[in-house]
């Protein structure tokens, strides 16, 4: 059976052809928070381009912040990590793994620019997250290549929000007539290296082995970074 976030990101599918809201470009401006639950928050509205946008956030009270989005009309989740003191060149290439609870990790190749990695997922591998996303407690992201400490990420109030995204593309589906159109330790830490650098990757389709989680600076001083310097 599919989860709720699966069955609606197919139902999305099903009008249009597919886009994507690429870099976390979305103005906070333009989009409103509508539900909260246990960590989480769910907003919509209009991406810069004006499609209709649903997704789901966590924020830590260190500015830190994982969210999930969906534009009405695309094929594929976007996810994003977003700390403040990042400086990540544009276009950057950094690994990322997520591991939901003690299910088998999720290992992923971000584009990084400034403070913000973002990937996708693709709807058949976003049906397995979410089964994982509701029935974990916590999840942690890892930025192998970097000195970027892994993120604790709280899962309670997952099933309810992942509900409500669920409702969000279905209902803004339905507003926008089923098209893809317009309608309405010292230092800052970073998760990437100066000689990373890569073209875009491909979304990701299933869960891969983790890597390992990087070792801590060796030096506490020094600014943390998510990849390693070659």
């Amino acid at each position: 059976m599919r989860t709720q976030i699966g069955r609606m990101v197919a139902v999305a599918l099903a009008f249009g052809a597919p886009t994507l809201l690429g870099g976390g470009a979305a103005r906070a401006a333009e989009l409103a928070t509508y539900y909260h639950v246990g960590s989480w928050d769910a907003f919509s509205g209009r991406a810069e381009d004006g499609r209709y946008v649903c997704g789901i956030g966590n924020t830590n009270p260190d500015g830190r912040r994982f969210t999930l989005r969906f534009v009405i009309g695309g094929g594929e989740v976007l996810f994003s990590a977003i700390k403040p003191s990042w400086n990540i060149p544009a276009d950057t290439q950094v690994p990322v793994v997520m591991q939901i609870g003690l299910d088998t990790p999720w290992t992923v190749q971000a584009r990084g620019s400034e403070h913000s990695l973002n990937w996708t997922l693709d709807r058949s591998a976003v049906q397995a997250f979410d089964e994982q996303f509701r029935r974990a407690i916590s999840m942690t992201l890892s930025f192998p290549d970097g000195n970027e400490q892994p993120w604790s990420v709280p899962l309670n109030g997952s099933t309810a929000v992942s509900n409500a995204f669920g409702r969000c593309i279905t209902d803004l589906t339905a507003r926008s007539g089923g098209s893809a159109t317009p309608a309405a330790p010292k230092g800052p830490t970073q998760p990437f290296s100066a000689q990373s650098g890569a073209p875009a990757p491909a979304p990701a389709t299933a869960p891969a082995p983790a890597t390992a989680p990087a070792a801590p600076p060796a030096d506490p001083s020094a600014p943390s970074q998510p990849t390693r310097a070659q």
